[in-house]
């Protein structure tokens, strides 16, 4: 694989989030403040990738920029502090930055005064020490969504358009990057590795860069407000200190399944804890409460418990309709075939032909 290859990959890049990091610097769409955040991220992100081709650059260009040489591999060590301060950001509504966030930036701080300074330091211990640092954070971002998964089950009713499958998405594929890269620079130390591989590797890292640095940047101007997340305070104090008493339970219960015979507010798909809680004038916190201790499930659970009867009566009364099972899932409900159909198809007393053959 050609040099020349890598370097015009790594220059376009490189080019790209440093316009992607100007356009959400400026952005005013939802949280400015993430924005900010996802920004400093693409910039780190294209100064380090400058770093790795600034012989090319200078030799393009013409212009001397060798005191960058050193500085934009520091930069690095931003990658994971920034993309876990931006996962946070994305999860709690109540999120801001905090004195105590400076800690996530310490080392990056040291190794650029010491680059700054021309300080010698180790190439070897320098990496070691990127990929010990940005590695937790990694892991720590695919923890934080998928929490933040789960607990949108107490909330919604449909969660495909809010599960951040998208972010998981582009943190594991930087992780998956970052293995790579760290798989590399093993092999080159303990001389494992030719040159055609080394090559080939590096490559497939910024190729994974470029994609998902792309995919991030649109995804996050697109994300709507509203589905910022649920509040830390929400996580931490669910149902502590709270004054609901069994008597009130009881009652709350018996008017929700009573609204839900009556009405049937399930066959809304958009359905939230929200709007129940409004229509049988309760609080959100203690109808959640009511659902999740009273009959062991969550709002998610709940609500989809009902559109799978609903679904079960129509097939059942209807067994000679024309109706597909992609309707019958519609018209009750749930508005994702692949997570609708697995629970009717778990049903014992099903044996409606359409739904075995699923006619989708």
């Amino acid at each position: 694989m050609s040099i020349i290859l890598i370097d015009s990959l790594a220059v376009v890049t490189a080019v790209l989030l440093l316009i992607f990091s100007a356009f959400a610097y400026t952005s005013k769409k939802g949280s400015v403040l993430r924005h900010k955040i996802l920004a400093s991220f693409l910039l780190a992100n294209a100064l380090y990738i400058i770093d790795f081709c600034l012989p090319v650059i200078i030799n393009v260009t013409g212009i001397n920029l060798s005191w960058f040489n050193g500085i934009g591999t520091s930069f690095g060590f931003l990658f994971g502090p920034l993309l876990y301060l931006y996962t946070k950001s994305i999860t709690q509504k109540d999120f801001s930055l905090k004195t105590i966030h400076l800690i996530h930036v310490s080392l990056f701080v040291i190794i650029f005064i010491a680059s700054v300074a021309k300080l010698s330091i180790s190439e070897n211990y320098l990496y070691a020490a990127l990929y010990l640092q940005t590695t937790p954070y990694m892991i720590a971002c695919i923890k934080i969504i998928l929490n933040y998964r789960q607990t949108l089950k107490n909330y919604f009713s449909s969660i495909d358009k809010l599960n951040l499958t998208w972010l998981l998405y582009v943190v594991g594929a930087f992780f998956v990057m970052w293995m790579i890269d760290f798989t590399n620079f093993i092999m080159i130390n303990l001389e494992l590795t030719n040159h055609d591989l080394r090559i080939s590797l590096v490559f497939l890292s910024l190729i994974i860069n470029f994609v998902f640095a792309i995919l991030i940047f649109f995804k996050a101007l697109q994300h709507p407000e509203i589905f910022a997340g649920t509040t830390e305070t929400e996580k931490q104090q669910k149902y502590e200190q709270s004054r609901l008493t069994e008597e009130e339970k009881v009652e709350y219960l018996q008017k929700l399944r009573e609204y839900f015979k009556e009405e049937k507010p399930y066959l809304n798909p958009e359905l939230t804890i929200t709007e129940v809680a409004h229509k049988l004038n309760v609080s959100v916190k203690y109808l959640s409460q009511v659902i999740n201790e009273s009959l062991g499930k969550n709002f998610y659970d709940f609500i989809n418990s009902y559109r799978v009867e609903e679904a079960k009566h129509q097939l059942i009364k209807k067994s000679d309709s024309r109706k597909t099972v992609l309707e019958v899932l519609y018209d009750s409900g749930f508005n994702s075939n692949l997570h609708s159909i697995l629970p009717l198809k778990s049903t014992p007393d099903l044996h409606r032909p359409s739904l075995e053959n699923n006619h989708l």
